[in-house]
């Protein structure tokens, strides 16, 4: 009898209401790869790229029809057990052909890399604190820090590393500004937040705080970030690096992809639900929250099985489509749905590309993993996106 859970409950397309669900097709990269694929409604895949590295979370289709890669840095530090899973550093633009247009480094970026739609990179990146800023961090497990005893915080940074040249002869730039590319913006957690409503959650390690894994721009051009260690979303002023508006427990419970969707400033939010107050049992959600008195305006949870039928401990996603269904990632477990306004599945999609990460990390990263139980079969992704056929230029019409 088959061993695995999920190949055991079945692998691909699962199901379709071909009279609701979108047209176009979605796009997802399984951490323990190094591909991006591309698949239509009926669960066939119509295009993969093969990169040089394995993912650093994930992909997006760019306004001009690039792949938006993000990829693990081969080299980067072994700075606690943890980040050897979820560290980015390597964001590429590749062309649909799989020839990498562009490509910027920064060995301590992590989860969100957020290529924006003007050709910059807005991303989250960390620092080491010195003890005397560390002491200032609340919670979290006493005794947690990284192995040699540091605390480290995140920052965001906008760059532009195609601002002098973009031919293929200058178009890889480092972090440290080699081959001309411009800092536009940056900020520091240690500089900006409250330590008391920005505490670390009690049950989670001292090593890497507050832990954003989102960054996008809202309509104002400043920043909104997601905590997932302190259970927050909050808008950034570009101007002062101020927090302007935060939301936290219980609207949202360790957080992902928290976005702007419309002219009044409303958010769409992953909520993960690990640990929910008041609550025992953990469940997922997705949820649109008004920006202006800080409801719940609309909610996706599986309510047919009381909610523990859609759940993801970390990572994650949601897309709001034109059509009005959203696109969410179960992402611990490579499942994908979409969803109607009314809450009723039309769409869903198990990823089949189950492997070990030892098929793509190198020794040392693996002595990493080893130390944190990831040797086994996975299927996970960071996120998933849909895209039209216009969004697609490269792709044969039928």
């Amino acid at each position: 009898m088959e061993q695995h859970t999920f190949r055991r409950r079945g692998l691909g397309l699962r199901g379709v209401d071909e009279q609701r669900v979108s047209a176009g097709y979605v796009l997802y990269t399984p951490l323990t790869s190094r591909t991006a694929h591309l698949i239509s409604t009926s669960g066939e895949e119509v295009h993969r790229w093969t990169l040089p590295h394995r993912a650093g979370r994930h992909a997006r289709i760019l306004p001009n029809g690039n792949l938006a890669y993000n990829g693990a840095y081969p080299d980067s530090p072994n700075l606690f057990p943890m980040w050897k899973k979820y560290c980015g550093g390597v964001m590429m633009q590749v062309d649909s052909t799989g020839n990498i247009v562009r490509r910027y480094t920064d060995p301590h970026a992590h989860h969100d890399q957020n290529h924006l739609d003007d050709g910059t990179l807005l991303y989250t990146t960390l620092e080491p604190l010195t003890p005397e800023e560390a002491a200032r961090v609340r919670g979290g497990i006493p005794g947690s820090e990284a192995p040699d005893g540091t605390v480290y915080a995140d920052c965001i940074k906008h760059v532009d590393p195609w601002s002098v040249s973009t031919d293929s002869s200058s178009a890889d730039f480092e972090a440290d500004g080699k081959g001309g590319a411009k800092l536009l913006w940056s900020w520091r957690a240690i500089d900006h937040l409250d330590f008391d409503k920005f505490p670390q959650h009690q049950d989670y390690p001292r090593e890497h705080w507050p832990l954003i894994n989102s960054v996008s721009r809202d309509s104002e051009g400043n920043i909104i970030a997601s905590s997932r260690n302190t259970s927050s979303v909050f808008v950034i002023s570009c101007e002062t690096g101020k927090v302007l508006w935060r939301l936290t427990a219980p609207v949202v419970n360790q957080q992902h992809c928290a976005h702007e969707i419309n002219s009044r400033g409303d958010m769409l939010i992953l909520d993960n639900g690990v640990f929910r107050p008041g609550l025992a049992v953990p469940f997922s959600r997705a949820i649109i929250v008004s920006r202006t008195t800080k409801q719940i305006t609309w909610e996706y949870k599986d309510r047919s099985t009381g909610g523990i039928g859609f759940f993801t401990p970390f990572m994650g996603s949601a897309q709001k489509l034109e059509n009005g269904n959203v696109l969410i990632a179960e992402a611990a477990t490579g499942r994908i749905i979409e969803v109607t306004e009314g809450g009723e599945v039309v769409w869903e999609f198990v990823v089949p590309q189950l492997n070990d990460y030892r098929r793509v990390m190198g020794e040392r990263e693996l002595e990493e993993m080893e130390k944190i139980g990831f040797s086994y079969e996975s299927n996970a992704i960071f996120r998933a996106y849909k895209y039209r056929l216009e969004d697609l230029p490269w792709l044969p019409r039928q």
